[in-house]
């Protein structure tokens, strides 16, 4: 099982890059598949959708939601987290 974590809140169209692709700039394939998530602050629990972006060099996973305030947020790969994105 995966472990996703927060990573950071997101604007819509403002630059957010996944190892070093802009989200934004690629469709985003849903997987179809809810995943667990917690809220970065009040440990909330939430189900949000994964999403796979691709270029012919690499494939990138993500998930992301909207939070009950309107944020949303997105979540990386336990592992991907720590690296300089």
């Amino acid at each position: 099982m995966t472990d996703w974590k927060f990573d950071s809140f997101i604007k819509v169209d403002k630059e957010y890059r996944v190892e070093g692709l802009n989200i934004w700039n690629h469709y985003w394939h849903c997987s179809d598949r809810k995943v667990e998530v917690k809220g970065p602050f009040e440990g909330q629990v939430y189900y949000f959708k994964e999403y796979c972006i691709e270029t012919p060099e690499k494939k990138v996973n993500f998930v992301a939601g909207e939070f009950i305030n309107g944020q949303i947020g997105i979540y990386l790969k336990d592992d991907l987290r720590d690296k300089n994105l």
